[in-house]
């Protein structure tokens, strides 16, 4: 059974706080951990070469991810990266 494994209980996930509760076979897609995280600073990973793109995670569309990226000086937007969800390959999300 896929949710009978060390630290599942055997109704499925109950989010640990990370989320909502989901049956067995079902968990959070990526647009919604993406939108869990919305507001907070975040490193998305984009392309081949895994270009790290660093700010704070603006907004999630359906096929995009919209990170603002600040300047540090007086805390002001220095531009707006939208970035197409199909071209990332990794988000990191300090806890």
């Amino acid at each position: 059974m896929a949710d009978s494994g060390t630290g599942y209980t055997s109704g499925g996930y109950t989010g640990g706080g990370l989320g909502g509760s989901y049956g067995p076979g079902y968990g959070m897609t990526f647009t919604e951990r993406l939108k869990n995280s919305l507001g907070r600073n975040v490193t998305v990973y984009v392309g081949q070469e895994s270009t790290p793109v660093m700010g704070k995670l603006h907004a999630v569309g359906s096929d995009y991810v919209e990170v603002h990226r600040m300047n540090n000086m007086n805390n002001t937007i220095n531009e707006a990266m939208l970035i197409p969800m199909h071209a990332i390959m990794a988000v990191s999300v300090p806890m």
